[in-house]
Formats: structure tokens, C-alpha cells, sequence
């Protein structure tokens, strides 16, 4: 059996979707991008994330944070706005795919983005399958969003690869005795894998 390979999405499969959407919004609406920083990113952003808002409830109460005026329907359209495939992963991953590996997902993630995104990119057709946060009620770095990925892979964790774009998302991974790859450009994340033995 070839190797598993577990992506991130955000930042490796996906453009950095929450960074542009902060200086989006920060533009638009004259907010402090440290405020909208901190209602996307940190204990709000979290609790969407692992499914204990539902969208209507998070954007309701990001609007708490000083945006009473601005309407929620304009707030997640440029969140979703945002988010676009990095062409050269999109390449890596269907060369993977021909080459028979096992390419899987890891992603803290929420199902409006994910029904917009797959409606407009297709992206889960690339994918054997994956876990997203939402659905599994935790979110990285929990080692439990961990296992379940492996729980599932065809191979033991010796012989799975983690992408992420954050070194401290790797550590769980590393921890479990999976192999991980720090993203940083398409060319590094072609060589790192290559490195790693794969063909493709």
C-alpha cells in the first residue's frame, strides 16, 4: 500500500482565506484588523469552527465586537469570497492521485464554507475523504482530530505524511510518528515529498 498524505486546507490547499478576509473587512468597514482578528480567529472563530454555532449565531455575535452596522450576509459573503485554490497543490494532488497514494484531509473548517467552496471549486473530488472540525466537535491542535484521521487511513502512522502551514499544527502529528511536511511554497512542498520517497 502507497503512503497516505494528509493536507491541511487553509494556506496548502486553499489561499490563506482568513488573513485576506481580516484585511478585507478591516477595509471596508473601518475596524481594527485586531478586532476582526480576534472575533475570527480566536474563542468565537473556535466554537464555529467545532460546530457550537451555527453560522447565523456566530456572525451575530461578531457583530457584538463594535460592528452593529454591518449585516451578517455581507460579513460571511467576504469571508467566503476569499478562499481560492493554490493552483500548484491542485497539480501535486492529481499527480498523487495517478500516481495511487492515498490523499486525505485534515481541516478545521465549517459546512458554509465548505458547501460554497466545493459548489464553486469541486476540491472534495480530489480527496479520498477527510475530517473537518465541525463535524468531529474539535479542532487542531487536539490530538483527537489527529486519530481520527488515522483511524481511517489505509496505513499505520509511520507511513502517512501531515501538510500543514503552521509548525505548531505539525507537533500532534509528529508526536503520533507520522512524517510532516511544513508548507510553505508548491516547489518546497514538491521537493519535501520527493524527499520522502514518493513518486509521482
Amino acid at each position: 500500500m502507497k503512503k497516505t498524505i494528509i493536507f491541511d486546507l487553509g494556506w496548502v490547499y486553499f489561499t490563506d482565506w482568513t488573513k485576506h478576509a481580516i484585511e478585507t473587512i478591516s477595509k471596508i468597514y473601518n475596524i481594527s484588523q485586531e478586532n476582526v482578528k480576534n472575533v475570527l480567529k480566536w474563542e468565537l472563530g473556535t466554537k464555529y469552527r467545532i460546530g457550537e454555532l451555527t453560522a447565523e449565531e456566530f456572525w451575530s455575535k461578531a457583530k457584538e465586537f463594535r460592528w452593529l452596522n454591518v449585516p451578517s450576509a455581507e460579513l460571511a459573503n467576504i469571508w467566503l469570497e476569499e478562499y481560492k485554490p493554490i493552483p500548484g497543490t491542485a497539480k501535486i494532488i492529481d499527480r498523487l492521485n495517478k500516481a495511487l497514494y492515498e490523499i486525505i484531509f485534515l481541516s478545521d473548517n465549517v459546512q458554509e464554507r465548505i458547501d460554497y467552496l466545493q459548489a464553486k471549486y469541486p476540491f472534495l473530488d480530489k480527496f479520498k475523504w477527510g475530517v473537518f472540525s465541525h463535524l468531529v466537535k474539535t479542532r487542531k491542535p487536539d490530538p483527537k482530530i489527529y486519530e481520527l484521521a488515522l483511524n481511517e487511513a489505509s496505513n499505520k502512522a509511520g507511513e502517512c505524511i501531515y501538510i500543514d502551514d503552521k509548525l505548531e499544527l505539525l507537533e500532534p502529528a509528529k508526536l503520533m510518528w507520522m512524517k510532516t511536511i511544513h508548507f510553505q511554497t508548491v516547489e518546497d512542498l514538491e521537493k519535501s515529498l520527493k524527499d520522502l520517497g514518493l513518486k509521482f
